[in-house]
């Protein structure tokens, strides 16, 4: 014969337990959700806004400072002398222009036909035909660019050319400055967003410019065409969370007027510390009610249970003829005392039961 297992039921103590946990978790944790998705939502929004009005600041930095150098230049690729392309009458413009513009250590002049007119450094006459930024010139375009590495400097350095045109408005030579990227780098190494949000220049062939963290650029004009933020769908349009090497981050990309690459990110965990403490602090704060939930239970549920256990361990008594019982709780004024009492008079009726038995035998 195989025992049966007792059915496990719901005692006063359960029952206690899981009220309290209801009342006291139920509206504690719709409380936390809910203000958990609202200042996540703001935080995103600041986060977000932090890194545009970044993005706003860095590129007006670069775009002022490129326009700045091709109004020089547009101004004097239309002087007379200029348009002449002679270098006896180009080489004084050159030679002040470039003076003037103290991050500009090259000014030079290049004929149609690629050849080498006038320069402010005096040095030898060079072929230029085959350069990107005369090639883009010559194709048309107002103003062409070609970022390279400064034979005396070995760091970025930008070449900027402008058409020189005559009264027709006919190409008769290509005005070409060369200048360190000190200033831009500058402006962008200096951009901080706490302690790893930076920005990064690339130019139009994804050539590193400049980086506000110098430990991830091992050689100048490091290719960045592989980097995961030029993958992110979005990026230009708002900020996006993606994956970054071995962190995540939070990025914002724009292409600049000139066709280079702006890009600021910041690491997720910094940007989003504040909403990790904060659900942090809820997960402690929950644990904590849960415990003292549990802790506040066992002590009512002993208060409740204990009386319960007393009185019916009297009736079993009384049940089985042990009339001479004390009942410590008939003084309560509860329903346990109001229990307790009915069980008194209850052994009070069997034993006067019982000696009328005995009285008729």
């Amino acid at each position: 014969m195989h025992l049966m297992n007792p059915k496990f039921t719901l005692n006063i103590f359960h029952k206690v337990l899981i009220t309290l946990l209801a009342v006291t978790l139920i509206p504690l944790c719709t409380l936390w959700l809910v203000s958990d998705k609202a200042a996540q939502r703001q935080l995103t929004a600041n986060v977000s806004q932090n890194l545009v009005l970044t993005m706003n600041t860095v590129a007006n930095g670069i775009i002022g400072w490129d326009n700045t150098n091709v109004r020089a230049m547009t101004q004097a690729a239309s002087l007379d002398d200029m348009i002449s392309m002679k270098a006896e009458r180009q080489n004084p413009i050159l030679s002040v222009t470039g003076t003037a513009y103290e991050w500009s250590y090259l000014m030079f002049t290049i004929t149609p036909d690629g050849a080498n007119v006038g320069r402010n450094d005096g040095g030898a006459l060079t072929p230029y035909g085959d350069r990107s930024y005369f090639q883009q010139v010559i194709k048309g375009a107002p103003v062409g660019r070609q970022v390279v590495i400064g034979k005396t400097s070995g760091k970025p350095a930008l070449i900027l050319a402008t058409p020189i045109r005559d009264a027709s408005s006919t190409l008769v030579g290509v005005l070409a400055m060369s200048m360190y990227l000190t200033d831009i780098s500058k402006i962008v190494t200096d951009i901080r967003i706490g302690e790893t949000g930076r920005a990064i220049l690339l130019d139009a062939s994804n050539k590193v410019i400049a980086h506000g963290d110098a430990s991830k650029v091992r050689t100048a004009l490091q290719d960045f065409s592989a980097y995961p933020a030029l993958k992110v769908a979005g990026i230009a349009d708002a900020p996006v969370v993606y994956n970054s090497e071995d962190r995540q981050v939070i990025g914002f990309m724009r292409k600049l007027p000139q066709g280079w690459t702006l890009l600021v990110e910041q690491d997720y965990d910094e940007a989003f510390a504040t909403m990790n403490r904060m659900e942090k602090d809820a997960r402690v704060l929950i644990g904590v009610s849960v415990a003292l939930v549990i802790a506040i239970a066992i002590f009512l549920g002993k208060a409740l249970t204990r009386p319960i256990n007393d009185l019916t361990a009297i009736a079993r008594q009384l049940s089985n003829g042990e009339l001479q019982v004390t009942i410590a709780q008939i003084d309560r004024g509860d329903e346990i005392g109001s229990l307790a009492r009915a069980i008194d008079r209850l052994g009070v009726s069997i034993q006067l039961a019982m000696d009328r038995l005995r009285k008729k035998g």
